[in-house]
This record gives structure tokens, sequence and C-alpha cells, in this order.
């Protein structure tokens, strides 16, 4: 199962981040990105993945507050896929990646979806971001 799968994945990370002395915030950023991409790989369900997340005890808030900071300075975890995100492929036009932004927008804005959905729409406005930055788009 899926979340046996992860659940595993994320107790492994956190036995070794224990192990870890000095760089070891660097390298939790690039597991939680490994991790991250692991959850979004076959599909961008946000329910399935908060209903993980929950389960793994992991605080949504902090999670949320990280990935938000990480964005707003450029330094998304490596392998993070920001068309993975969105379902979409490096070819997608500029037009479909905003319709792709817009319709995983209405799925988990907080406005519409709740708080606990805070963390999925840091992630897609994240990967929006990336994506006109990588394109030169406003």
């Amino acid at each position: 199962m899926q979340q046996d799968r992860i659940a595993k994945m994320y107790r492994q990370m956190v036995e070794d981040l224990e192990k870890l002395s000095g760089n070891w915030m660097t390298t939790f950023q690039e597991e939680i990105g490994r991790w991250t991409q692991d959850l979004l790989k076959d599909a961008f369900d946000p329910a399935k993945m908060m209903r993980v997340l929950r389960g793994m005890g992991v605080d949504i808030g902090q999670f949320s507050q990280m990935f938000g900071r990480m964005a707003s300075s450029g330094t998304m975890p490596q392998g993070f896929d920001p068309y993975k995100v969105l379902g979409l492929d490096k070819e997608a036009s500029d037009e479909e990646v905003k319709q792709a932004y817009r319709k995983v927008m209405s799925k988990v804005h907080p406005d519409k979806a709740g708080p606990e959905l805070t963390f999925m729409a840091t992630l897609a406005n994240a990967a929006y971001e990336m994506i006109k930055k990588e394109r030169g788009l406003r």
C-alpha cells in the first residue's frame, strides 16, 4: 500500500537524520524534497497526500512555512519538479501551465478547501512561480 511505503520512507528519513551532525538542515530539506516528489509522482491528489502527512504526524503548518520560505528564496529542494506538482510535462504551453495552476488552486486554496490544505497551496504556488521564472513570464 502506498501509505505504508511512504510511512516507512518517513521513518527511515527520521532515523537517518538522527544520525547526522553538522549540516543536517540541508540534508533534511533534500530528504523532504525527495519524499515530496515521491508523494506527487503518480498523481496530484491533495486529500490523499494530506491523509498520509497527518497519519505520519507531520505538522502541516511548519511544513508549509518551510516550503514557503524556500520558494520565496528560490531554493527549493533538489529534485522538486514544479511540472509534476501541477500535473504537467515540461513541454506544456504557457497557457496549459496557467490552466493547470488554476485547476490545482481551485482544489487546494485555503479559502475553498480549508486551512489544512495550506501546504498544498504553498506547493502549487512555488511550482507556478518556478515555472514562470524559468520561462520569463510575469
